[in-house]
């Protein structure tokens, strides 16, 4: 590609006009025009900053915008992965790559997901970046531009719709609600337009039905994910309008049916661990609000019980319900380790400013004593 050319595609992705890359550089729309049309280039000393304005290495200017060198990005990646945890310093590392890979996929749906980690304000003081939270969310909807963008050849359908749910997620939370339809309205509205419902019915036409059964359980184990987060959050939404016995049985009901999804296993895993928070938590906080302290103090005592208990669950990775046996998704593992440490966690929410009333009350601050003594 031309220097012009690539001038103007990584305008167009960052969604910027003529006019506003000029403003940006301090110079005319009729020199950019030039440039982009390739009726002139760029003065030298230009070079850096047009680099700068696109967050771009020089040399992405001078040809090699859209190639990558596959164990060059391979390494960036694995630097990101070894900050797992971290999502700010991986988030930093593969922005630094993304400089000389502007176009690599895998950079931009990495980065994107630690975007969302530090943008998303309802993520709390454990991940958002309340200092950079704004600044990363425009970054995040460049990269979600760019994704979308690619052709369905290029890029897995998976990472354009997890693009456009990032990019609900963050325009809804930062006020810019037409952006946020905008991506909304490119969602099916069936909840069986999957991959793996297909699959299933592939399967059984062929009598395959050992590979019928493994489809049809990973189609449960997403649709469950997605339901215990939507009545979660249903819960929450009629706990904040006052309907405080419909959000109770709302959330009462996730461990009903965790109670029959993993009938049998040894110990329950911690699916009750939503996006909008362990649901321990949010009964506790509803009763709280209907002023009934005693429930409140039960459930974070159920709470604490399950989380000091846990620890020593690990080794039984997967479970054995046949709901999702064949699946070999480690439902223990994902909810609690991959953030940090589980005593800190635990401490976390119950020192949630939602339960400051309870300070000085004994059976609160038993539970307190009893987390702080979790062994490391």
């Amino acid at each position: 590609m031309s220097i012009g050319q690539v001038i103007k595609k990584l305008r167009k992705e960052r969604n910027l006009t003529q006019e506003e890359l000029a403003e940006l550089l301090n110079i005319t729309a009729q020199a950019v025009s030039k440039w982009e049309n390739e009726a002139g280039l760029p003065d030298i000393s230009q070079i850096v900053p047009i680099a700068s304005v696109f967050g771009v290495s020089t040399d992405v200017l001078f040809g090699t915008f859209g190639t990558s060198d596959e164990a060059e990005v391979r390494k960036i990646l694995e630097e990101a992965y070894s900050l797992k945890g971290k999502s700010s310093a991986a988030y930093d590392a593969l922005q630094e790559g993304l400089k000389r890979y502007p176009n690599n996929i895998g950079l931009l749906v990495n980065c994107l997901e630690c975007g969302i980690a530090l943008a998303y304000p309802e993520n709390g003081p454990e991940l958002y970046d309340d200092a950079r939270g704004y600044e990363i969310y425009q970054e995040c909807i460049r990269m979600a531009n760019i994704i979308t963008n690619y052709s369905a050849k290029e890029v897995n359908v998976n990472d354009v719709l997890r693009a456009h749910m990032i990019m609900v997620m963050l325009h809804s939370a930062y006020g810019n609600k037409e952006k946020a339809w905008e991506h909304a309205e490119k969602f099916p509205w069936r909840v069986d337009m999957s991959a793996h419902v297909m699959s299933a019915y592939i399967a059984h036409h062929e009598k395959n039905y050992a590979d019928e059964a493994l489809h049809c359980q990973r189609d449960i184990m997403y649709h469950f994910e997605a339901m215990f987060c939507s009545i979660a959050q249903l819960g929450e939404a009629y706990r904040c309008i006052g309907k405080y016995d419909d959000a109770l049985r709302m959330f009462k009901s996730i461990f009903a049916m965790i109670e029959i999804f993993f009938a049998g296993e040894k110990f329950m895993p911690p699916v009750h661990i939503r996006e909008r928070g362990d649901v321990h938590a949010l009964i506790a906080r509803t009763y709280l609000e209907m002023g009934d302290t005693e429930q409140a103090l039960d459930w974070l005592e159920k709470m604490t019980d399950y989380d000091i208990i846990i620890r020593a669950q690990f080794e039984d990775k997967y479970v054995e319900t046949p709901f999702f046996r064949d699946v070999k998704y480690d439902f223990y593992y994902i909810k609690y380790n991959k953030i940090g440490d589980m005593k800190q966690r635990l401490l976390k929410k119950l020192n949630g400013e939602e339960f400051a009333g309870l300070k000085e009350n004994k059976r609160f601050l038993d539970l307190l004593e009893r987390a702080n003594n979790m062994s490391e």
